[in-house]
């Protein structure tokens, strides 16, 4: 148990220096290349956001290493698929072609590895903590069961990260790409539903890593894909993903999961569990209503 609780603040260190050094590399781009206001602004945020979580990771806590795989995320992401010299006109190009666009980058030189590799240490430290977690606890399969709970939350959360990356924070080059395709849709105001579809992934991201208000912003992710698909034509297409345009698989499996919170609530390791279940929260809130609110 030493042993383990040694290496996970030594993982915990580590961390944080990898997590400073993306920041450091992100700001120099942001400071010394040709990006706009609008990217500038995303990445400074979440690149402040990416600090905070990574500081406060070191506590050990399942929220931190869930909002520091969030922060991760999004500012590998942005990064990533970041055109510094983007084409002078995107007029005339199909919907595939307008997706590659904003999917593949080039990116910044090695930031998406950089982003791999901060990732792949938050997940390792989430299985150390909860292994650790679960040999100090008499129940340990109830305490392996909440980790994997917890773990697909966080990872069906994660996966809005491209999307709203794309749509609300990459800057007016990919707003426009997404404006453009969602016409080619036949979506009405096309833009306004780009800002809003973005506005949905953030809050379902969020949500969902952290474990906040977990249940209405799981039935509202699991509505939203369910509606993506009808809007994007996939149920047309067919059940198989890998059909030419895409067919429904990827999404209803992925409303599906989610779903699976809007019934179970955000678990132990939830931020709900902690707020609702505080002294405030039993003070002002109906006890029914912040018992189902925590679970």
């Amino acid at each position: 148990m030493m042993v383990t609780d040694n290496h996970v603040r030594w993982l915990s260190s580590v961390t944080l220096a990898v997590a400073v050094t993306m920041i450091v590399y992100g700001s120099s781009v942001v400071l010394g290349q040709p990006v706009t206001a609008w990217f500038a602004a995303s990445a400074t945020i979440w690149m402040a956001l990416l600090l905070i979580s990574a500081v406060w990771q070191l506590r050990g806590s399942f929220t931190a290493i869930a909002a520091l795989a969030l922060a991760t995320a999004v500012v590998a992401r942005l990064f990533s698929v970041l055109r510094l010299n983007p084409p002078a006109s995107i007029e005339g190009l199909s919907p595939q072609e307008l997706d590659l666009q904003v999917a593949t980058g080039p990116g910044v030189s090695g930031f998406e590895l950089l982003g791999w590799f901060l990732g792949a240490l938050v997940f390792v430290q989430f299985i150390l903590r909860a292994a650790a977690a679960a040999a100090s606890e008499d129940r340990q399969e109830e305490s392996l069961a909440a980790s994997a709970l917890t773990f697909i939350r966080v990872y069906v959360g994660l996966m809005f990260v491209p999307h709203f990356g794309s749509h609300i924070l990459g800057g007016p080059f990919q707003f426009n790409i997404y404006t453009l395709y969602f016409a080619s849709l036949g979506i009405p105001m096309p833009a306004a539903q780009v800002a809003l579809a973005g506005s949905i992934e953030l809050i379902c991201a969020a949500g969902l890593t952290l474990g906040l208000f977990t249940r209405p912003v799981a039935l509202l992710g699991s509505v939203y894909l369910l509606m993506s698909m009808w809007l994007g034509g996939h149920f047309r297409i067919g059940y198989v993903w890998a059909l030419p345009e895409g067919g429904y698989e990827f999404g209803v499996f992925w409303a599906a999961m989610i779903a699976v919170f809007a019934v179970l609530g955000g678990g132990r390791n939830s931020l709900d569990r902690r707020l609702w279940r505080s002294e405030p929260a039993r003070r002002f809130l109906p006890s029914v209503v912040s018992k189902v609110l925590a679970n």
